[in-house]
């Protein structure tokens, strides 16, 4: 998920993007939505929390296109309604993001978080998250060589608040 921050009536907000509206769909108002997370697939979390620049504007899912989620949204009603918006992305407040349940982590909160193997050797920093079909990979500084498979975290070994993550598996330099 891509960030940045605003300020609005003297308060920082983290913009965090969920997707992008890469098209129309028909005549009646209905778009093509590029979701970055699926976890978002259910709007109904996010009434009067979704944006596009600084309009508040809301979701309903119609239904799912391959890759493409079709919405609706109150605000169109027309392809020409929709024509400045295409290629737009859409964000929330980092504050407004929910957790299924407190073994649920976002990719930001694992971000420059210091892994461990379970030797309690340190292997580096995350630097970046990589998802290619199979599941979650930890990229770590340039001087470790391979990607860590999330499903070799050992999940009682994530603590976001001191930033270590200990792996299940045994990974060396």
């Amino acid at each position: 998920m891509l960030t940045n921050k605003i300020v609005k009536a003297g308060m920082t907000k983290k913009k965090i993007y969920i997707g992008k509206i890469v098209g129309t769909h028909g005549v009646k108002g209905l778009f093509k939505v590029e979701l970055y997370n699926k976890d978002f697939l259910n709007f109904k979390f996010y009434k009067n929390k979704t944006f596009i620049g600084c309009t508040q504007i809301n979701f309903e899912k119609k239904f799912t296109k391959g890759k493409l989620t079709i919405c609706k949204s109150d605000k169109f009603n027309s392809i020409e309604d929709l024509a400045s918006l295409i290629g737009k992305q859409f964000w929330i407040d980092e504050a407004n993001l929910k957790k299924n349940n407190q073994n649920d982590f976002f990719h930001k909160d694992l971000m420059g978080c210091k892994v461990y193997n379970n030797k309690a050797e340190f292997l580096g920093k995350v630097v970046a998250i990589h998802n290619f079909g199979a599941g979650d990979l930890l990229e770590l500084e340039k001087n470790f060589k391979y990607m860590i498979r999330f499903y070799d975290v050992d999940k009682e070994g994530i603590d976001v608040e001191n930033k270590k993550i200990r792996l299940s598996k045994n990974y060396e330099l």
